[in-house]
């Protein structure tokens, strides 16, 4: 049995692997990934897919090549993983949601006591 799904491309789905791993603190800036063929070997996945995952995360930024040595986690990965997925929750998932909200007519005062409320600022109500 996979561990992977089979609706995404696999590499995608490594690639968020190796992004969770950075953002649990798993690997720390300047951290040595294992190779492409560990990798490939430890997923049961062709190394061509590994190589693409870790070529997108080079591509942006998040892990860096040193020729002949290996691929390591770039300063500052964590911070940029972060920034592009909060552009990408708010696009994709925040608005979409607050259009939804307001659709069903919910008053923007239940919406700001559930933010309150989610952020611990608003204890006491819960409409």
């Amino acid at each position: 049995m996979s561990i992977f799904k089979d609706d995404i491309p696999i590499y995608l789905q490594l690639r968020q692997k190796i992004e969770e791993q950075i953002l649990d603190g798993a690997l720390k800036e300047g951290d040595k990934l294992q190779s492409l063929r560990l990798m490939s070997a430890q997923y049961r996945i062709n190394p061509i897919t590994a190589g693409n995952a870790v070529n997108a995360l080079v591509d942006e930024g998040i892990l860096f090549q040193k020729r002949g040595i290996g691929v390591f986690v770039s300063e500052g990965a964590r911070e940029l993983i972060i920034k592009n997925r909060y552009k990408n929750f708010k696009k994709d998932t925040l608005e979409p949601a607050l259009r939804l909200a307001k659709s069903y007519e919910m008053p923007q005062i239940e919406l700001m006591n559930l933010i309150l409320r989610i952020y611990g600022e608003n204890d006491e109500q819960d409409d």
